[in-house]
């Protein structure tokens, strides 16, 4: 056994007089603060503030870009904000979070000093999402734990953008990093429409502030959308499941402590919140389970005329919006109805839902079409009278209250989104029967031309007049970053799902990869995929590859 002489490792204090250390002294100059120009923080130097310009930037020939919101624009997919600065490596961590609240710095500014992230493409190596095999789903409550230990930990990372204010004393740094984001950015991006009102930050923020569980909720949203935005930072990532974890966490623990079952409203908020977390996220499965949920809670309130009239609205809209939408995909039975869903009377237009709905409610009714194929009597009553509904459809029939802030240009492009949700519908139904008069031929031995039912005749518009009058919509239209333009997703899904020629294809690819850089929800990346395995496949139809794929996709 060896005995460590620790006197031995003591250095011994000499008798000779020691020359003084030389303290450091530091160069005169500006006065470092947090609030200095946008220029002269991102590199990190200090700022004299003087108007409109500082004399730092203009010193070096640098424009200042002022002192305004390091938030005002949106994030490009070449904007330098995140980039890993070093290998990742594999850590297996526990159930807790790898970056806890109690850990973190007492400011942000030293929060950010010591987590730096930096945007930039990553690298073939490094990305973590492929375009030929798409990310492993983290679908399986038991598998978020593992989930978190494949993502690179916050500490091998460094945040290099500006520091946003406190809040809100009692919230840590983190959440004030990604309320503040939220409410400047996400809010705007992650609705189909946006108004002065708008839920997502009226309603959802102050909720937040006095709800601890909402507020893990909207963080871990927050956070997913500024990592996709960030051209998926891992960073972000990683908080954002950090988040997640801990909102299920706390909301388990609440609803088995909610009597008699009477669940209150953050819980419900907060189930919101986790369906949107998994659309944006790209998830092509766990979403389902938290929309299950939304509606078994609302149900067990009795409805929605049990909740405040301000959930209930933004609950039905976000509902009927995402549970419409998921039928188009999903074959199995997807929700059901809520008590009380339709009477709210007269609505103002829905941040969601815009002038859509009776469109998305033809396309839950053309997904159960499948359900009729043995009645053929039956099925071509259905089809005749959805073609008339969608015939006579027109944006206005349908009375809505014009929310405050809304602009003619904005109404203006909800009404082209709308057209293009009927060309759409059209180009699904024929869709649907192309794949129910598949199934009859298969049955049906030997196939012959007489086999195949001539329900086509029973539609107004052909598949190739309405995927072009759909492509042409978009093609003259400017897609940009209003957020109208997100609900684009499905109608270019079912374009490019039944368009056969390359122009086509490569219009619709164009501007789902505008929808991706400009709104940051993943899903859309989830379908770019699913129509590059289509393109490549042949004759497969769509509905048969999501199902090889076992894929629950929603378009929402």
């Amino acid at each position: 056994m060896v005995h460590l002489d620790t006197a031995a490792d003591i250095p011994q204090q000499s008798d000779d007089v020691q020359p003084p250390v030389k303290k450091r002294c530091r160069r005169e100059g500006a006065k470092w603060t947090r609030s200095g120009c946008l220029t002269c923080k991102r590199r990190r130097k200090r700022c004299d503030e003087a108007k409109p310009s500082c004399q730092s930037c203009i010193r070096l020939g640098l424009s200042c870009e002022g002192y305004g919101s390091i938030w005002a624009k949106p994030l490009g997919p070449a904007a330098q904000v995140f980039k890993q600065t070093e290998a990742p490596k594999r850590h297996r961590s526990s159930l807790s979070p790898t970056l806890s609240v109690s850990s973190l710095p007492s400011s942000l500014g030293q929060a950010f000093s010591t987590h730096r992230c930096v945007l930039s493409p990553p690298s073939s190596e490094q990305s973590f999402v492929s375009q030929s095999s798409p990310l492993p789903d983290r679908d399986d409550p038991d598998k978020v734990d593992g989930y978190v230990r494949d993502l690179v930990p916050c500490d091998q990372l460094v945040v290099g953008s500006p520091s946003p204010s406190r809040i809100i004393s009692h919230l840590s740094d983190l959440d004030t990093h990604y309320l503040q984001y939220h409410m400047e950015r996400g809010s705007k991006l992650l609705a189909n429409l946006e108004i002065d009102e708008n839920p997502l930050r009226s309603l959802i923020i102050p909720r937040a502030l006095s709800s601890p569980l909402i507020m893990k909720a909207l963080c871990a949203v927050s956070a997913i959308h500024f990592s996709n935005r960030a051209h998926y930072s891992w960073c972000a990532e990683n908080e954002g499941a950090n988040y997640y974890i801990d909102t299920m966490r706390t909301l388990r623990s609440t609803l088995a402590k909610a009597p008699g079952g009477s669940f209150p409203d953050d819980a419900i908020l907060t189930v919101a919140l986790l369906c949107k977390y998994e659309i944006v996220r790209g998830s092509v499965q766990q979403w389902a389970v938290h929309l299950d949920a939304l509606e078994r809670l609302v149900i067990s309130r009795g409805g929605f005329d049990n909740l405040d009239q301000e959930t209930a609205e933004f609950i039905r809209g976000l509902f009927v919006y995402v549970n419409n939408v998921a039928r188009i995909t999903n074959r199995r039975k997807i929700g059901n109805s809520i008590p009380s869903v339709e009477s709210l009377g007269t609505r103002k237009l829905d941040i969601y839902i815009g002038y859509t709905e009776e469109i998305l409610k033809l396309c839950a009714r053309i997904a159960d079409l499948p359900l009729l194929s043995s009645d053929f009597v039956a099925l071509g009553l259905e089809i005749n009278t959805i073609d008339t509904l969608l015939r006579n459809w027109t944006t206005t029939e349908t009375k809505h209250t014009i929310p405050k802030g809304m602009t003619a240009a904005t109404i203006s492009r909800l009404h082209m989104v709308a057209d293009c949700f009927r060309d759409a519908a059209y180009i699904y139904l024929h869709s649907i029967l192309a794949r129910i008069t598949q199934d009859i031929i298969i049955i049906i031995e030997p196939p012959s031309p007489s086999t195949r039912p001539p329900w086509n005749n029973l539609i107004s518009l052909p598949k190739a007049a309405a995927v072009q009058r759909l492509l042409q919509r978009i093609h003259t239209c400017s897609i940009d970053d209003n957020c109208e333009y997100s609900a684009l997703t499905f109608p270019l899904f079912i374009a490019g799902c039944e368009s056969e020629t390359q122009s086509d294809r490569s219009l619709v690819f164009q501007v789902l990869t505008t929808l991706e850089v400009n709104f940051g929800i993943r899903n859309v990346q989830r379908v770019k995929e699913l129509l590059g395995i289509l393109w490549r496949g042949g004759k497969s139809h769509w509905l048969d590859v999501l199902e090889e794929l076992q894929w629950d996709l929603i378009l929402a």
